[in-house]
């Protein structure tokens, strides 16, 4: 991952704390349901919960009754997960992945991305890295920002950059980190070069019927 977003974590890390807590984001009414609703079907046993922050998801994975394990590059982040809870977490970087770092855990049936791809270039490279985390038939699922948002926020229907991805969102960030928005097209490109296929999809829309995010399931 990027040195930008590692240290804009860090700086936000303390203030995301607070809004997850509190529940101020309210997109999660919907996106928190829609990922749990897709773990539950057809994962496995063992999780894998990447980028799993102050661990909301993966205390959320264990209380199905599957064994979770959360990975994350902020030690803030992690910290506070371990506190709320008995799960299994690593501060492991997207980097330590792509360069092969064994896990004494794996293999996992299932890796979770929970709004946590955020760069434009390696991310094919880091999914095969952890395919090989998995079981043969183990699978991938992301949850990110659905394609609508590169029209909704103005601009052209293709892939760009979003900068300060943070802005908009209640409580008091700074630094916020860029993130890069993917078409259809180009999230299936990605899938394919990373040498895999893509097994279902969803399209998550608020009380409106306004796209807010899309889940890829790949294996």
């Amino acid at each position: 991952m990027d040195k930008p977003i590692l240290d804009s974590w860090n700086k936000n890390a303390e203030e995301w704390i607070k809004i997850i807590d509190n529940d101020k984001i309210p997109s999660r009414v919907f996106t928190n349901k829609a990922i749990i609703k897709a773990i539950e079907k057809d994962s496995g046993e063992k999780i894998l919960d990447i980028g799993c922050g102050e661990g909301w998801l993966t205390r959320s994975i264990s209380n199905m009754g599957k064994h979770a394990v959360g990975f994350d590059a902020t030690e803030a982040l992690l910290k506070n997960a371990r506190k709320k809870g008995s799960e299994e977490y690593y501060n492991i970087t997207y980097d330590e992945i792509v360069n092969g770092k064994a896990h004494p855990l794996a293999p996992f049936d299932t890796a979770i991305f929970n709004f946590s791809l955020y760069q434009e270039k390696g991310l094919e490279t880091l999914l095969k890295k952890v395919k090989e985390l998995l079981t043969s038939n183990g699978t991938i699922i992301i949850q990110t920002l659905h394609p609508y948002f590169l029209i909704a926020n103005g601009g052209n229907y293709q892939s760009r950059s979003i900068s300060d991805s943070w802005k908009g969102l209640p409580g008091n960030f700074t630094d916020g980190h860029d993130w890069y928005a993917r078409t259809f097209e180009d999230w299936t490109k990605v899938i394919n070069v990373a040498g895999l296929h893509i097994i279902d999809l969803r399209e998550v829309t608020n009380n409106e019927n306004t796209p807010i995010s899309l889940i890829i399931k790949a294996s």
